[in-house]
């Protein structure tokens, strides 16, 4: 009964007209009118802007919740294929396709290319290495890592050089 009481003196107050009861106020909507095209923040410190027909609330993130700008044009990597160049090349889509003809008018698309493609795997080689450190350093304290002589003796084992025919 303990953990009733508090509830059943909240009632005996209320029956004798000693429990106050907090203070609930209204809410009254905006009576603001906003044209197509106006910006403007809410008490909530929210940028808003009227588009025609509805609101967009404003914010610095893309649509998707990428943050991310193309290094050429500035518009926010969204579609797929933005995101699969941008991965590469830090360009969106259509500014990687320019870029790219740009260099083949110059005549120093191969050089670029190759470049690219010399980085790639500098760094795969790099990553590699870092992935695999402590095997290699294994591999290395070893006497003779690559000894045959199990593997010869298997591969000479039950060999028979005649070749036996259905008959």
């Amino acid at each position: 009964m303990a953990k009733y009481s508090k509830n059943l003196q909240h009632v005996q107050d209320m029956l004798d007209g000693k429990y106050q009861r907090k203070v609930q106020t209204g809410y009254t909507p905006s009576d603001d009118k906003h044209e197509v095209g106006d910006i403007w923040t809410d008490s909530d410190d929210k940028t808003w802007e009227q588009k025609k027909g509805y609101r967009v609330r404003i914010t610095k993130l893309a649509n998707s919740g990428i943050a991310e700008e193309c290094s050429d044009c500035g518009k926010f990597i969204i579609k797929k294929w933005d995101k699969d160049v941008y991965f590469w090349n830090g360009r969106c889509y259509y500014c990687q396709i320019n870029f790219e003809a740009e260099l083949r008018g110059t005549g120093k698309y191969d050089e670029w290319l190759k470049a690219k493609t010399d980085k790639f795997k500098e760094d795969w080689i790099e990553r590699f290495e870092k992935d695999n450190a402590d095997f290699l350093k294994e591999l290395e304290e070893l006497e003779n890592p690559f000894d045959t002589k199990v593997a010869g003796a298997m591969s000479n084992e039950n060999v028979s050089m005649t070749i036996k025919k259905n008959t």
